[in-house]
């Protein structure tokens, strides 16, 4: 068992900043998206500034980034349940300060190009997402049920500061060093992370003893997830948001750059303004929760606020930044209040065993869209021009929502009525 227990737990009916083992993951996780939010950034502006990248060397750079969401989470998700999870994200932390520390390394060398990027984001997404469903299903050990939502609330709040703070800081940093330079911030982050880690007194729960044959390892969490009436509803939406999010994220910075004439500090900005949205739903999500309900906030979020993300096509040279800023400030609010929501809810109803394939599963099939919406951003962005494809990106993403809005959560007020009503 692990060495704590929702019984002994001190966060079982106290606050989580007595807590020094959750402390210390949150922590590194909040050292570790900062300098992560910083190279978002940075890896295409050194594409588009210092290596005069297309298009579609963007897009291929976005798609190298998270294709890692297509090919890693399945295994990764049987690994994560059969090895101790503390020690797994310590090695990936390890390997990302070195993958990421590669990149200022060559550019001093004289040898960049966009060839290295794109293994470079392709080993940092390889790694993250290891890490990822490490650590998800590594806090419900550390937790008690009845503070999950405040410690996952908690990690994606401060997660949506780091994307916030980390492009203005990058956006800053450029101003005194060479923008290949800003991925050193990036290393000593993981680094931090690393060390943080090892700070942890609790004990990883043993793996279990029954053995799994290769198709269940690979497959369970999928299983699981595909025949959970309420599950798959949720990760057809995510999915669906997540693919046409990858295509905004992809052509944004090109956007500001070629067409609004944005510089790359300015760029910075923009996209820390509108990642402020996250920290703002990340701080009402548990408030609206008490009053509006879990399982309506899953949808009321997205319905309400997520068109604006249609401003972002309209926007005109000069003042148009700023209505980049509101359509990104819209949309990753209502993305952080939702990934809250339903994070807690699928660690609340999956068996402790069956957490990390389930995880993976769920973030093989939500996350393994993105690099196809990535290329496919690159592709139609040279072939059609930025302002149609972001506007198809903006309205395809807020309809998303219609998977969970047409279902029985429409008609329930908590998640928590969904786990006790008959099946």
């Amino acid at each position: 068992m692990s060495g704590k227990t929702s019984a002994d737990s001190s966060t079982a009916h106290g606050s989580l900043w007595r807590d020094r083992d959750f402390m210390s993951l949150w922590t590194g996780q909040t050292v570790s998206d900062l300098g992560s939010a910083m190279t978002v950034l940075v890896l295409p502006l050194i594409a588009v500034t210092a290596l005069d990248a297309s298009t579609t060397e963007v897009g291929l750079l976005g798609a190298a980034a998270t294709v890692a969401w297509l090919l890693v989470p399945l295994p990764a998700g049987a690994l994560v349940d059969r090895v101790a999870k503390r020690r797994l994200m310590v090695l990936c932390d390890v390997v990302r300060c070195v993958v990421a520390a590669a990149v200022p390394v060559a550019a001093v060398l004289g040898g960049l190009h966009i060839g290295h990027l794109v293994v470079v984001a392709f080993l940092l997404g390889t790694f993250a997402v290891v890490f990822e469903v490490s650590w998800q299903s590594y806090v419900p050990e550390l937790l008690p049920t009845n503070r999950l939502t405040d410690g996952i609330s908690r990690i994606a709040t401060t997660n949506a500061v780091a994307a916030v703070v980390g492009p203005s800081l990058a956006g800053l940093a450029i101003l005194l060093v060479p923008v290949t330079g800003v991925l050193l911030i990036d290393a000593v982050s993981f680094a931090v992370s690393a060390a943080t880690l090892l700070f942890i007194r609790a004990k990883d729960r043993p793996a279990p003893s029954r053995k799994l044959d290769v198709r269940e390892q690979l497959l369970g969490g999928l299983r699981f997830a595909w025949n959970h009436p309420v599950l798959r509803r949720v990760v057809a939406c995510s999915a669906t948001a997540n693919f046409f999010d990858a295509i905004t994220t992809t052509l944004v910075v090109v956007f500001l750059v070629r067409d609004l004439g944005a510089s790359s500090s300015t760029t910075g900005i923009v996209l820390g303004i509108g990642a402020a949205g996250g920290v703002v739903g990340g701080l009402l999500v548990r408030r609206l929760a008490a009053r509006v309900g879990e399982s309506r906030l899953l949808w009321l979020g997205k319905l309400s606020v997520g068109w604006l993300t249609a401003l972002i096509p309209f926007a005109p040279n000069g003042p148009g930044v700023l209505m980049v800023s509101i359509g990104l400030f819209a949309n990753s609010s209502c993305v952080v209040l939702y990934n809250v929501l339903q994070i807690t809810y699928r660690q609340s109803v999956c068996p402790p065993e069956l957490r990390g394939r389930m995880n993976a599963a769920i973030r093989w099939t939500i996350r393994g869209v993105i690099p196809i919406g990535s290329l496919l951003a690159g592709l139609l962005g040279d072939a059609v021009g930025l302002r149609p494809v972001l506007l198809v990106s903006a309205l395809g993403a807020w309809l998303a929502v219609g998977w969970v809005f047409f279902s029985p959560l429409r008609r329930m007020r908590d998640l928590q009525a969904e786990l006790t009503s008959p099946r």
